[in-house]
């Protein structure tokens, strides 16, 4: 074939003698049947170099030197061929070796009679040939049926890539390894033609675009795989040059990408990108579009959900414009939104602790009990967390919602360790004791091994047992025993810490104040069980003062006590102590101007510490 293959191309040199058409000598590429027109074709009109590769010799088309020896036309030694699947009809094609020539000579000299007609009419069916080999490539890629054809057309044509090529190819790979459409056992990182892949983006970065960029950050958070070098600091150097042009999607994208690849430019790229998400926030009475569906400003289902999740997971708030916001449309379209994305909300919120009002936990504690078929067990785990960590919405609302479900709707059973740990803090921190889902997680803990869970799973299933027994102390209500290792290795884990303490400025100005009002005092005291540390303890008076900073009150709420804090005030409570609360955003002030000692002698007069 390979004989006759030059043959072909010589002929066709001939018939267009007036352009030059060199190779790169430099350059190993193979360039199949088909592809050879299309690159005639591009180097006619733009006199580009290209390159015809053999694995036994590289050849100048148009030159007159004899051909290749017969030894180069064996099997072994003939020209790869690439043959786009859409041109396949569902099978491979071999054409013989004399029909390939033919097919050659006859696709050249195609080639002539469109070049001809582009380049009076601005190129073929009014592309440039340079946009008209785009799409051609573009088409290639997206017709292969699996991971390996994309890989092996990168390493056939990937030397003719522009920016939108590299991009869908990254994005095709990404998506057929998520699909499982890859070979078993197959690592990005040890495969040389993502390598390759690699390479052309560097080279095309600085072309890019920012949903290329966007797709190229996507790929490999989808793939797992870190390339190279600096490659992904490079792409977020892109990123935040094209600010002013990101769309919601691709800012979630490009967020979830670089929070699941724990790359440290993440943070940055969080926090410069605010603002891109806060332009193109819906007006009110405006439509979210489904996850498909989310480019040119639209905002998705799916793009709130991964900008709430990115955000917490990389620690950063991002105001509470923002937050607000997207909080307002899950409460009114929560119905839009898939299970995961109401959990994924759910969680977020919490993990930034920031309260996003009662009517979306309401809508999240109704869509958790109406369409309880589509969550996983994780996404119920969340989601119950989630609203537990406000309480559930007013009225008791989430503890409704686990008294009215039956266990087998969570399916405890196929969920992790840190799920049921969840779960059954959620259920406890509400006072949901006496429902049945309560006493199934509890079972479950029995099916379970302590190596299975992660300290603060521990700590969290000891605390559940701990608001029990407050509850009903005397078990006439609630008969549950937990497992021995709760009792007793989750307790270790549990009291590390209450030794574990730090004391702040905040603590020490407050207990010398307490003491020159003529009180003693206890820094960092703890219960009579040990179970509970207090920050400054005036024990003749049974007072436990508490210095509350800004961890202990909603991010968006600065004076409303977190769940957690009351959880804390009323374990105290219930343990003998007089709770006194000395709240940051009180203190600085009175500190500054002189009035703490006066503050701090009314509240303990209302307490009877003093007279």
């Amino acid at each position: 074939m390979a004989r006759e293959l030059i043959t072909a191309l010589t002929l066709c040199a001939r018939a267009v003698a007036s352009a030059r058409v060199v190779t790169q000598s430099s350059s190993s590429r193979f360039v199949g049947d088909d592809g050879i027109a299309r690159l005639a074709r591009r180097a006619l009109s733009t006199d580009r170099r290209v390159v015809v590769f053999d694995e036994t010799y590289t050849r100048e088309v148009g030159t007159k030197s004899a051909p290749p020896s017969s030894s180069a036309t064996s099997s072994t030694t003939r020209a790869r061929e690439y043959t786009p699947r859409y041109k396949r009809h569902g099978r491979t094609q071999s054409p013989t070796s004399t029909a390939s020539s033919r097919r050659v000579f006859a696709d050249w000299e195609r080639a002539n009679t469109e070049l001809a007609s582009a380049s009076s009419s601005g190129g073929r069916r009014g592309l440039s040939p340079a946009r008209a080999l785009s799409v051609e490539l573009n088409r290639e890629i997206t017709s292969s049926a699996n991971a390996e054809e994309i890989l092996e057309h990168v390493r056939a044509r990937g030397h003719l890539y522009n920016m939108v090529n590299c991009a869908t190819a990254w994005h095709r790979v990404a998506k057929m390894h998520r699909q499982g459409r890859v070979p078993r056992g197959w690592r990005a990182e040890r495969d040389g033609r993502v390598e390759e892949l690699e390479m052309i983006t560097r080279r095309l970065l600085t072309t890019f675009e920012v949903q290329n960029l966007s797709n190229l950050a996507w790929s490999c958070a989808v793939l797992g795989y870190r390339p190279r070098g600096d490659l992904l600091t490079l792409v977020a150097d892109e990123m935040e040059q094209k600010v002013d042009a990101f769309y919601p999607q691709a800012v979630t994208n490009t967020l979830w990408a670089y929070t699941t690849l724990k790359h440290p430019r993440g943070v940055k790229l969080a926090e410069i990108l605010v603002p891109a998400l806060l332009a193109n926030m819906p007006k009110d009475g405006g439509e979210l579009t489904r996850s498909e569906g989310a480019n040119d400003g639209q905002f998705s289902t799916q793009a709130v959900s991964n900008a709430l999740w990115t955000y917490a997971s990389l620690g950063v708030n991002p105001g509470e414009k923002l937050l607000d916001g997207l909080a307002s449309w899950v409460a009114n379209k929560a119905d839009t939104f898939k299970a995961q994305e109401l959990s994924n909300s759910a969680w977020a919120y919490a993990q930034l602790l920031h309260h996003p009002g009662d009517a979306t936990l309401a809508a999240l504690e109704r869509c958790l009990l109406e369409r309880r078929e589509e969550y996983t067990t994780q996404a119920l785990a969340n989601t119950s967390i989630g609203l537990a960590y406000f309480g559930g919405s007013k009225d008791g609302g989430l503890k409704k919602t686990f008294e009215a479900v039956t266990p087998s709707w969570f399916r405890l059973s196929e969920g992790n360790s840190q799920d049921i740990s969840n779960i059954t803090w959620a259920i406890a921190s509400v006072g949901a004791f006496e429902s049945s889902l309560y006493k199934a997680a509890v079972r479950e803990l029995f099916r379970r091994d302590l190596k299975e869970f992660v300290p603060e799973g521990l700590k969290m299933i000891y605390h559940a047992m701990l608001m029990q027994h407050d509850f009903d102390p005397n078990r006439t209500k609630v008969d549950i025993v937990y497992p021995e290792w709760v009792q007793e290795d989750a307790r270790k884990t549990w009291l590390s810490q209450t030794t574990d303490t730090r004391v702040s400025t905040f603590q020490h100005n407050v207990e010398d104040t307490i003491k020159s009002l003529g009180l003693e005092t206890v820094m960092e005291d703890v219960t009579a069980d040990g179970l509970y540390s207090i920050d400054i303890s005036v024990r003749s008076k049974n007072i436990a003062v508490e210095c509350d900073g800004p961890s202990h009150y909603y991010s968006n709420l600065t004076t409303v006590e977190s769940q957690k804090t009351k959880l804390r005030n009323q374990a105290l409570v219930s343990r003998g102590w007089d709770v006194m609360i000395v709240p940051y955003y009180e203190w600085h002030d009175l500190w500054k101007s002189g009035g703490a000692k006066e503050y701090l002698r009314g509240l303990l007069q209302e307490k009877g510490a003093i007279e």
